[in-house]
């Protein structure tokens, strides 16, 4: 089965015609990448501070126990992603929702903004109509081609446009 983000362009509007919605879950992947780089860290911290830093006692002890348990946290939470492929980012006919929490309806949106970060780490924002109102971001951790995920939801932003200038009742 092909991870929806690992998908073309066109796979999803069809998926989106087809049902009305596309879900995109976290891309294992990119989960397994980031819970690799924590890693070596982890280990030199093992080998190198924590014999001495336990030996020494005081604020040093604390501080390679609260660091401890602060890895620990999240490679569970890391863990917790691999396994549940969350937050994932749903497209629908009523807006764009990352996570549970997060959503933006289309009549909210005011435009899809140009992915930025680095190669490995592209976030891209959907720029709310409101100034004041929050801007969302998806992830490459969900989508790994941010631009052509930009062109496609510019396209189903001005096809939302249009039905609702139209006086459209249903927006497919």
């Amino acid at each position: 089965m092909t991870v929806m983000g690992e998908a073309p362009p066109a796979v999803w509007a069809d998926e989106f015609r087809r049902t009305g919605r596309v879900v995109f879950p976290l891309r294992r992947r990119t989960v397994l990448w980031g819970l690799a780089q924590g890693l070596p860290p982890l280990v030199l911290m093992s080998v190198f501070w924590v014999p001495d830093a336990l030996e020494a006692g005081g604020a040093e002890r604390v501080s390679v126990q609260v660091l401890g348990v602060a890895y620990v946290m999240a490679l569970g939470f890391g863990a917790w992603q691999l396994v549940t492929q969350r937050p994932a980012v749903t497209v629908d006919r009523a807006g764009i929702r990352r996570g549970r929490r997060k959503f933006v309806p289309w009549t909210e949106i005011g435009a899809i903004g140009i992915a930025t970060g680095p190669v490995w780490a592209r976030s891209l924002p959907i720029i709310a109509k409101d100034p004041w109102g929050k801007d969302l971001r998806l992830h490459q951790q969900n989508v790994r081609d941010m631009p052509a995920l930009r062109r496609w939801l510019e396209t189903l932003l001005e096809e939302h446009r249009r039905a609702s200038n139209s006086g459209a009742t249903t927006w497919q």
